[in-house]
C-alpha cells in the first residue's frame, strides 16, 4: 500500500482546518485552538489559562459563521464540585468530607450529555453486609478486602487514606505478604497470580506450588486449580469444594478435595454436560432446556420472556410480574457465548429509570407481593398475616405498628423502623420491649390465669 494511500485514509480533525480555526495556519496549528476573547491561540487540552483553575480547553462544535469555538471543561476522570467550581478526581474523598466520595451526577438525559459542565456530589458510601468487605466507589459495589475484584492483574482490593475501597499493591504492611517478586504485583493466594507452570497456584510466602493436602488439588490430573473456575472441568461445570456433611469426630481432620460440580442456574444432562435453564441447551432447534431431562418448545414469541413461578410469558420493557419501579429484563447474567441465548425473564430497572430516579432495586417478588398485599407483613423473609400469632411468642399476636409521619413532599421525618410489631393479646400482661431486624418485639407475655396465681401468691407471702 503506497504512502500517499495511507495518508488519504486519515481524517484531520476539524480544527485542523483554518477555515474553522485561524490559528490552524500556524507551525503545529492542529495542536492550537483560537480564543476569542483575548484572539490568541493555545495549545489544546492545556490545564488553566485561558480556562479557570483545574479546567482544560477542549474544542467545541462548529459555531455560527464555520467557526470552531473553544470551550473550558473538566478534564476525562474528573467533575465539577458545586462547593467550590473545581474539578476533582471522581471516585476520590476530593473536597468531600471524611468518609464520603466525589461521584459524578448521571446525565438524566442524551441532550445534556453535549453541555460543557460535567457536575459531581459528594456521596456517602454504602454500608457492606459482611464484615471485613470493602465498599468500592468506582462500582458501588462491596468487595472482600486482599480479594482481585474488579482491580487489574497484579493489584488487590484495598483500603485507602480516606477509607474508601482503591486498587492497590504494596511490599509493605498488610499488602505485603501477597507481594510476589515473581510478578512484580499482589495477588490473593490459592488463584493462578503470577504463576507460570500449568497447574501451581500462588502459596502463601509468595511461592507457587501443588500439594495433594490442598483442597485445590485433582488427584485425576495431579494438579491444583482456582475453585470456582472451569479447572479440569468439562462445559457447564465449575470446580467447586463441597463441606462434607460426615459428623464423625476426624472429619475435620479428612482433606476435602474440590470436584466438578453444575455451575449456578446449570443442571446436568444425560450427555454428562450441564446446560443453563430457559436456553436452547442440547435440545432441538426452537426448543429450551426446563430441567435435567426435559426440553420443551419456547413458550414465548418474539419479544417476550418467561417466567418460570408464573408459567407464563411477558412482553420486556413491561412491568409484567415485577414490583412497582421495576420492568420486565433480559437475564444479563446468562452469557450468550457461553450460556447460549436466555428466554429467562428477570425484574429490574433501566439505565433511564435509574438516572430519572424512578427504579425500585432490592425487593424481590416476594417482597413486593407481601407488602401490596393487605393485612400482611413481610418478617425475615416470610409473609405472615397480622392479627395472628406468626412468628411472635405465647400470648402474642402480630399487629400493624405505625408508619413515620410525612412531610409535605411525602419525606418521611422518622427514620424507617419495623412494619409490625408483637404485642400481648388482650388479658395477657407486657414485659419489657426489644427492639429486632423488620419485628418490634416484646417479652413473654403471661395469661391471665398466671398473673392471678402470682397475685394470690404475692397475698399469700404478705400474710405469713
Amino acid at each position: 500500500m503506497s504512502l500517499s494511500l495511507i495518508e488519504g485514509a486519515i481524517v484531520p480533525p476539524p480544527w485542523a482546518d483554518p477555515a474553522n480555526n485561524p490559528c490552524a495556519s500556524q507551525p503545529r496549528g492542529w495542536q492550537l485552538l483560537y480564543w476569542p476573547a483575548d484572539g490568541k491561540c493555545y495549545k489544546i487540552f492545556q490545564i488553566g489559562a485561558p480556562c479557570p483553575e483545574t479546567m482544560e480547553l477542549s474544542p467545541s462544535a462548529v459555531g455560527s459563521g464555520g467557526m470552531m469555538k473553544a470551550e473550558c471543561r473538566c478534564p476525562p476522570g474528573t467533575a465539577q464540585s458545586p462547593r467550590d467550581a473545581l474539578c476533582h478526581r471522581i471516585f476520590t474523598r476530593a473536597s468531600c468530607s471524611k468518609g464520603q466520595f466525589f461521584a459524578p451526577i448521571p446525565e438524566p438525559s442524551a441532550k445534556q450529555s453535549s453541555s460543557k459542565k460535567r457536575w459531581g456530589t459528594c456521596r456517602d458510601p454504602e454500608t457492606c453486609s459482611n464484615t471485613g468487605d470493602v465498599f468500592y466507589p468506582r462500582d458501588s459495589q462491596c468487595y472482600r478486602k486482599f480479594s482481585r475484584g474488579p482491580c487489574a492483574k497484579g493489584e488487590l482490593m484495598s483500603v485507602d487514606k480516606d477509607g474508601l475501597g482503591a486498587c492497590s499493591c504494596s511490599r509493605d504492611g498488610e499488602m505485603g505478604k501477597y507481594y510476589s517478586v515473581l510478578g512484580g504485583g499482589c495477588y490473593e493466594f490459592y488463584t493462578r497470580g503470577p504463576c507460570q507452570e500449568p497447574g501451581e497456584l500462588f502459596l502463601p510466602g509468595g511461592k507457587c506450588g501443588c500439594n495433594e493436602k490442598m483442597t485445590q488439588y485433582h488427584k485425576p490430573t495431579n494438579m491444583c486449580y482456582e475453585l470456582g473456575g472451569q479447572g479440569p472441568c468439562s462445559a457447564g461445570h465449575r470446580f467447586t469444594a463441597i463441606k462434607s456433611s460426615n459428623g464423625t469426630k476426624n472429619a475435620h481432620k479428612k482433606v476435602i478435595h474440590a470436584s466438578c460440580q453444575c455451575k449456578a442456574d446449570n443442571v446436568p444432562y444425560e450427555d454428562g454436560l450441564c446446560y443453563r435453564t430457559y436456553t436452547q441447551g442440547p435440545c432441538p432447534a426452537g426448543s429450551m432446556l426446563l430441567n435435567s431431562t426435559s426440553c420443551v418448545p419456547i413458550p414465548c414469541k418474539r419479544g417476550r420472556l418467561y417466567f418460570p413461578l408464573e408459567g407464563t410469558c411477558y412482553k420486556i420493557g413491561s412491568r409484567g410480574p415485577c414490583p412497582n419501579g421495576q420492568v420486565v429484563l433480559y437475564d444479563y447474567s446468562a452469557r450468550p457465548s457461553i450460556d447460549g441465548i436466555s428466554y429467562n425473564g428477570v425484574c429490574g430497572c433501566t439505565s433511564a429509570m435509574k438516572n430519572a430516579g424512578k427504579c425500585q432495586e432490592g425487593l424481590s417478588q416476594l417482597e413486593s407481593k407481601c407488602d401490596e398485599t393487605p393485612g400482611m407483613v413481610l418478617i425475615d423473609k416470610v409473609c405472615h398475616k397480622l392479627y395472628t400469632r406468626g412468628p411472635c411468642g405465647d400470648g402474642e399476636w402480630l399487629i400493624s405498628r405505625r408508619r413515620a409521619k410525612t412531610d409535605w413532599s411525602g419525606q418521611e421525618l422518622v427514620g424507617n423502623g419495623p412494619k409490625a410489631r408483637c404485642e400481648c393479646k388482650p388479658g395477657y400482661t407486657r414485659t419489657n420491649e426489644i427492639e429486632s431486624n423488620n419485628l418490634l418485639t416484646v417479652g413473654k407475655c403471661q395469661a391471665p390465669s398466671v398473673g392471678i396465681a402470682r397475685f394470690l401468691n404475692e397475698q399469700f407471702h404478705i400474710k405469713l
